[in-house]
């Protein structure tokens, strides 16, 4: 058995050092890591991960709280040391002897990332998602030149479907203007974009050159724009994704005669490739496994893409019921800029850390309520997404594989 792991893993690192495009392709992946340290510095991230911070748990690691041993200044060089490895590992990629070693240290600094990440549900981005998957391909799939390259395209088909919806159709998703856009031509560009994401991006696998250039172009244009309105981080995290495609296109080997995408569609291309489509394909239709609208419950997003299609708005808060008869009413939201400001997990773990704090004897109160109201913004009014009495005497858990009663859905 461990022969065979050995094995397998000898191919990945071999496909690698054999081709040049996959061996920059590693350099691009380094990349990710360092653009993500430069977002967390801007963002500010050591001031909710030390271990004195008010933690916001992953359902898949529920007691986060033990993992936050490191005061501010610990975290501070732990960022450091993430920042220093992820350079180093894109000057591993740079010489070719160095790529097993390159392919072991991609290896260890996204396992550090993903420590960091357990830490606080609040680092939870679309980004990390598909740095992760590409990421993932990269390492451990064989064929990676054409599995990478579907793959990216299934990210933005997906993103797509997300955005069939007149929330995002009509702008109002937007969480800031979008120049040179105003009135409709709003409108026009956010439908532009669905067509771009559904139809164009199989312009990428194309085998002819002014139809692959064409839609390349169109893609780096709008993660150009889109800087003004979602920041440095995704556009960045984009272009270097992107990078596989114009690698697999300078450096040979070149793909097969009748090209990738002809490849993909008439059933000549690798079962690994397949294989890659069908598994990311799948995790992108968990959230219809569960009730209600996903944008507001979140259930079965944490398996998907979870993209720019929609502005939640949303009002959360405790009834603290005291030992006198009375109730203090405790406003939960905290201020994210971001897609999870109203996701029940971040409810659900504030209202668990006021029941902590009680049992520690820090806060009195005897219990509480917890209540969520949310709405998409072309919604007319709110709707009860969570409503428990008695919170802490219920000990609620947040299942990550099935609905949660307490959320609500109708």
């Amino acid at each position: 058995m461990l022969a065979a792991i050995a094995g397998y893993f000898r191919a990945q690192i071999g496909e690698i050092e054999r081709d040049d495009a996959l061996r920059w392709y590693g350099a691009a992946l380094a990349f990710l890591h360092v653009v993500t340290y430069l977002y967390w510095i801007d963002q500010r991230v050591v001031g909710f991960l030390h271990a004195e911070a008010e933690p916001i748990c992953w359902p898949l690691a529920p007691d986060c709280h033990a993992l936050r041993v490191l005061s501010a200044a610990g975290v501070t060089r732990l960022l450091r040391a993430y920042f220093a490895a992820a350079v180093g590992v894109g000057v591993l990629f740079a010489w070719k002897p160095l790529v097993p070693w390159a392919y072991a240290s991609l290896i260890a600094v996204n396992v550090l990332k993903l420590a960091v990440m357990l830490l606080d549900y609040r680092l939870r981005m679309n980004q990390h998602y598909m740095a992760f998957a590409a990421t993932f391909v990269y390492l451990l799939i064989p064929g990676k030149r054409p599995a990478l390259r579907v793959l990216i395209s299934l990210f933005y088909f997906w993103a797509g479907s997300l955005k069939l919806n007149w929330e995002w159709i009509s702008g109002a998703g937007l969480y800031r203007p979008m120049w040179p856009f105003a009135g409709v031509g709003v409108v026009i560009a956010c439908a532009y974009v669905v067509v771009l994401e559904l139809v164009v991006t199989w312009g990428l696998l194309a085998k002819c050159a002014w139809i692959f250039w064409a839609a390349f172009a169109q893609f780096f244009l709008f993660h150009a724009l889109s800087w003004q309105v979602v920041g440095f981080f995704y556009p960045l995290l984009m272009f270097a994704i992107l990078a596989i495609f114009p690698l697999s296109r300078a450096v040979e080997p070149r793909d097969p005669p009748v090209g990738l995408l002809t490849a993909l569609w008439t059933g000549r291309a690798r079962r690994s490739v397949y294989a890659t489509a069908l598994g990311f394909s799948l995790l992108q239709l968990a959230p219809y496994a569960f009730p209600g609208d996903p944008a507001l419950t979140g259930e079965g997003r944490l398996y998907a893409l979870h993209m720019f299609d929609a502005r939640p708005i949303c009002e959360g808060w405790a009834e603290l019921h005291n030992a006198d008869g009375t109730t203090t009413r405790r406003d939960l939201k905290l201020r994210l800029d971001t897609r999870i400001a109203c996701d029940p997990i971040v409810y659900f773990n504030r209202a668990r850390n006021l029941c902590r704090q009680r049992d520690l004897g820090r806060i009195a109160f005897q219990d509480l309520d917890l209540h969520l109201s949310a709405r998409r913004a072309t919604d007319g009014q709110l709707r009860r997404v969570i409503a428990t009495s008695g919170f802490c005497a219920r000990r609620e858990r947040y299942d990550p594989f099935r609905h949660n009663a307490w959320i609500l859905t109708e």
